[in-house]
């Protein structure tokens, strides 16, 4: 019943050396030592795959800890994975590993808001609680978790919601999966995944993948900016609607083949399919043939790289057409 940890840096390994300065030093192994009471629970076998800030990492580096994940997958022994990292785009990585693992060990994300030589570190409790996490989980088919403060999320729906409060961590509209309750783990929904896990080549994803939020009068150059690019990750108004500054630009787009996808920039609920048509609403973007996401702008650019790496595009995204919105 072993329970590999892999530590890729972040703050919850991170210490100063003066003032502030910290910066990852710390390796698994310390991590884990810094908690005796995870040797209760199982036999604890680290890996140390990174030592870097999440803003350092790349989508290289995330294809690179799937194939990892993967090989640890592999050993019979290993009942579950923790993955430590810090928390900048730690939603994003745990949501690029839960579109590509299809492994059957549980994969938990966790990280700290609080460098261990801050008052009131957070790093412990979650690396403890992310262990009962993947240990409560073998079974279940949950995808891929993060566990932080004593919430378990999905990665899918995880969302990073405070820039340096311990309570940064929340899943929008639907709450957590669950809570980590003293010594367990209390379910009180599972998540809904309606998707095969995708099997990108890593020669082929691609960097170029643009992602932007649209606003009042926006300039047009921040839609051109893209004319060259993998795609065009856009985050629309209200229920998808974009302000008649960038219609043409985003339709010179789609002309040069360069995909759109579209999600909303509200924090909750999805783009409308038939309610508005006037010029620059979701009737619009059907007719520039968009590719329609459900999910925040930053996983909705994890998911437009994994698709195209995949050749998965039209299966990742659905593409409403103006007539089967009236229908």
């Amino acid at each position: 019943m072993t329970v590999a940890v892999v530590a890729t840096g972040g703050t919850i390994a991170s210490t100063p050396t003066g003032g502030a300065d910290a910066s990852p030093d710390l390796t698994g192994e310390e991590l884990v030592a810094a908690v005796p009471a995870l040797a209760e629970l199982a036999p604890i076998e680290v890996h140390e795959f990174s030592n870097v800030p999440s803003a350092h990492l790349t989508v290289g580096r995330m294809y690179d800890l799937v194939e990892f994940v993967r090989k640890i997958d592999a050993d019979p022994a290993v009942e579950g994975i923790v993955v430590t990292q810090g928390t900048d785009v730690l939603e994003e990585t745990a949501y690029f590993v839960d579109l590509c693992y299809d492994g059957e060990t549980p994969v938990v994300f966790t990280g700290a808001m609080r460098t261990p030589a801050q008052p009131g570190p957070d790093g412990p409790a979650n690396l403890l609680g992310s262990v009962r996490t993947a240990l409560a989980a073998r079974g279940t088919g949950p995808g891929v978790l993060v566990a932080f403060n004593d919430r378990v999320h999905a990665a899918t729906d995880v969302r990073k919601m405070h820039s340096t409060n311990p309570d940064a961590f929340r899943s929008p509209e639907f709450g957590p999966l669950g809570s980590i309750d003293e010594e367990r783990v209390t379910w009180v929904r599972r998540p809904f995944r309606d998707e095969e896990s995708y099997r990108p080549s890593g020669e082929r994803l691609p960097h170029d993948v643009h992602a932007v939020t649209a606003t009042l009068d926006m300039p047009p150059a921040q839609v051109t900016a893209a004319e060259s690019a993998d795609a065009l990750c856009l985050a629309a108004t209200g229920a998808g609607h974009v302000p008649l500054s960038i219609v043409e630009p985003l339709s010179s787009l789609v002309d040069a083949d360069v995909p759109l996808v579209v999600t909303t920039r509200c924090v909750e609920g999805r783009l409308a399919r038939g309610t508005y048509g006037f010029r620059g609403s979701e009737a619009t973007l059907q007719e520039l043939g968009a590719y329609f996401g459900d999910l925040d702008l930053a996983k909705t650019r994890i998911k437009t790289i994994v698709a195209l790496a995949a050749d998965a595009l039209d299966e990742a995204f659905d593409r409403p057409t103006p007539d089967a919105a009236s229908e």
